[in-house]
């Protein structure tokens, strides 16, 4: 019996004395207090689920399945306790290490352990899932596991066929290779997790972390969950989700302090739109593009830390006006960066002067090769940002994508997070219309204060003519979909090589090509297979279309509105200039009354005043002859109803005449 098989049916001496948290029991002396209740039910199960003393050897094939089954325990009472006790927690992790430092490491035993593979499985069928399985090398993710570990598996996945004994190819069989790697990288994220972090998170954002990586994340609810802190707490997940803390030696303390001074930044002109929250949302943004896509697997450990850090610095300290602005206003920022990228130059040099205080010093450790490199890309990208950059941006990248050549990886970052910074027309209708307003107000700020400075309005900037709903479609007309249109196409030629559908594609378009050649051309009415084209997905692309069609909608009421204000507005504009027309005429036809009224002259007699005299005209005399013919040819009883009333109003005549010498003899 070897040592380690005495070891394993002997169970240590002092085993039984520990307790479930690793310490010493020891007898309790008399008149000493008594000890704390038990351990509670869920505690012991823990205890027996990972106990250690009755794991199979680490060499042999039971230890790779067991090792598997035992991390996912841990995950699960880590998922529903929150805890496992540490001396459990090492004792397994310390297992698993050993049973994969043995699967790694010993090459020389290969050989050996597929013949006892091979003999076990005829002895158990149920062990045949580990050698009857197709190749799934591919599926690793070169970034994702240890230098040494790739470079095993390359050496071992070039080596040629050996034959059997019967003359026939044996498989290579990846699998349990695969799930070792896979177990590795699961472990030390844990471990490390769980030895360096100092966050607890509240129930409400674990729950929205679980959707970080969908495109129309709501940061606004994270925000709101989080008191207004969303930018550090989106920046420390991702980071920890590419394990940058452990890669580059970044403190957690010196982490927060940077990201809490990048708040405090974000926070200084209390800007409706370029404030954290758009910083958070940014970078979520990206780290979304970076994971659904795949585009992750294309860049080193430092150009993702670097992606990370300018999504999270992009708009650090802005002021909430337009680069145009500083440079019409003549302020300080435009005098320090001589007009260029005003607001993108302060960004990038205040962040690495946040960097100077050693308690802020994220990249402290970080080697000075990859500083340079870092510092370069994150340049490069936070000044793609400038707005005034992208038609020559895009038409950069197209030229690039119609070249056969790679694409150069600080070009293609910089139009992700160039488009990134503008993504918001491609998120849910929710989370769109929520960040225009934002933005729409952040701009009839500046028009406020150019109105102020006797500066005229830049565009979009004048709340009283701006159309909102006409702005947006035009916007995400002439600048949103290009810019998706553009790096989708990107993204395509840049992941299909390293996306494992990508190969497949490509495996799927040779096959087709040789069919093709070894057939001949098909003949006519023969249905020939199209090739397979690899390509990302384009979430973005639908939230376009429905968010330009609500925009539409929104455009043509608000141009019915407009037009119904203009009429009204033209109605009334007529209307008065009506009564300032007819206000003189009414003047003169007073005066014209007044001056045709009978007047009383000096002398006590009437006078008719400017009356209209009768006319001496021929057509007048005309019709007096003949209003006189009618008269004579009337009978009598209308001359004598007519001389009475003459007699009648002639008297009236006198009696106003006496009537009026009377009162002026009176003195009245």
């Amino acid at each position: 019996m070897t040592r380690r098989a005495a070891r394993m049916q002997t169970p240590k001496a002092s085993s039984s004395n520990e307790s479930v948290s690793g310490k010493r029991l020891t007898p309790r002396k008399k008149g000493s207090p008594p000890r704390r209740q038990g351990p509670s039910k869920e505690d012991l199960t823990m205890s027996l689920e990972l106990c250690t003393d009755d794991l199979p050897p680490t060499d042999s094939l039971e230890a790779l399945e067991k090792a598997s089954k035992r991390i996912r325990k841990i995950c699960t009472f880590l998922q529903s306790r929150g805890n496992v006790p540490s001396n459990l927690l090492k004792r397994n992790l310390h297992y698993i290490a050993d049973v994969l430092d043995i699967v790694v490491t010993d090459d020389a035993s290969t050989d050996s352990r597929k013949t006892k593979v091979q003999q076990d499985t005829k002895n158990d069928p149920s062990k045949d899932r580990f050698i009857d399985e197709d190749d799934e090398l591919s599926e690793v993710e070169p970034d994702a596991v240890p230098m040494e570990v790739r470079d095993w598996l390359a050496s071992t996945f070039t080596r040629s066929a050996s034959v059997t004994k019967s003359g026939e190819k044996e498989k290579k069989t990846f699998r349990s290779i695969v799930q070792a790697v896979r177990a590795a990288n699961l472990v030390d994220r844990l471990y490390r997790r769980m030895s360096t972090s100092a966050v607890t998170y509240p129930p409400t954002v674990m729950k929205l972390f679980k959707q970080l990586d969908d495109w129309s994340f709501d940061v606004f609810a994270l925000n709101e969950a989080t008191n207004g802190q969303a930018l550090r707490y989106v920046t420390y997940e991702i980071m920890m989700r590419y394990d940058l803390l452990a890669k580059f030696k970044i403190g957690v303390g010196t982490l927060f302090n940077f990201l809490e001074a990048l708040e405090v930044g974000y926070s200084k002109y209390q800007n409706p739109y370029h404030n954290l929250v758009h910083g958070a949302d940014v970078t979520q943004t990206m780290h979304s593009i970076l994971f659904q896509t795949g585009l992750v697997q294309w860049l080193t450990d430092v150009e993702i830390f670097a992606v990370v850090f300018s999504a999270a610095i992009h708009d650090f300290e802005h002021t909430g006006e337009t680069n145009n602005f500083h440079v019409m206003s003549r302020t300080e920022t435009a005098l320090v960066y001589n007009d260029r990228a005003v607001q993108e130059n302060h960004h990038i040099s205040a962040a690495f002067r946040l960097m100077t205080d050693d308690n802020l010093n994220i990249v402290y450790n970080m080697s000075k090769d990859d500083y340079k490199d870092f510092r370069t890309l994150v340049i490069d990208m936070v000044l793609a940002t400038d707005m005034s950059y992208h038609f020559a941006q895009v038409k950069q990248m197209k030229s690039l994508l119609s070249c056969p050549d790679n694409i150069d990886k600080a070009k293609a970052l910089s139009l992700v997070l160039h488009t990134a910074d503008i993504s918001h027309p491609a998120k849910n209708w929710i989370l769109h219309e929520h960040w225009t307003e934002l933005l729409m107000e952040e701009f009839f700020r500046q028009g406020d204060k150019e109105q102020e400075l006797g500066l005229p309005f830049s565009p979009l900037c004048d709340r009283k003519t701006t159309m909102v709903a006409s702005s947006q479609i035009g916007f995400i007309d002439f600048i949103v979909q290009p810019s998706f249109e553009i790096m989708s196409d990107m993204l395509d030629k840049v992941v299909a090589p390293i996306s494992p559908r990508g190969s497949l594609a490509n495996q799927s378009n040779a096959t087709i090509s040789e069919k093709v050649e070894g057939e001949g051309s098909p003949q006519n009415g023969d249905q020939s297979e199209e090739p397979f084209e690899f390509k990302v997905d384009r979430v973005w692309d639908g939230h376009l279309t429905g968010n330009k069609v609500k925009w539409k909608e929104l455009s043509t009421k608000d141009q019915a509105e407009k037009e119904a204000r203009e009429k009204a507005a033209q109605k009334e504009k007529a209307d008065s200039e009506a009564q300032t027309q007819n206000t003189p005429d009414d003047k003169a036809e007073d005066k014209k009354d007044r001056e045709s009224s009978p007047k009383i002259t000096a002398n006590g007699t009437v006078s008719p005043g400017d009356a209209v005299k009768p006319s001496t005209s021929p057509e007048n005399d005309e019709q007096a002859s003949t209003k006189e013919e009618a008269v004579g040819k009337a009978s009598p009883e209308h001359v004598e109803k007519r001389s009475t009333e003459g007699e009648k109003k002639g008297s009236i005549d006198s009696i106003t005449v006496k009537s009026v010498t009377k009162r002026k003899e009176s003195g009245v």
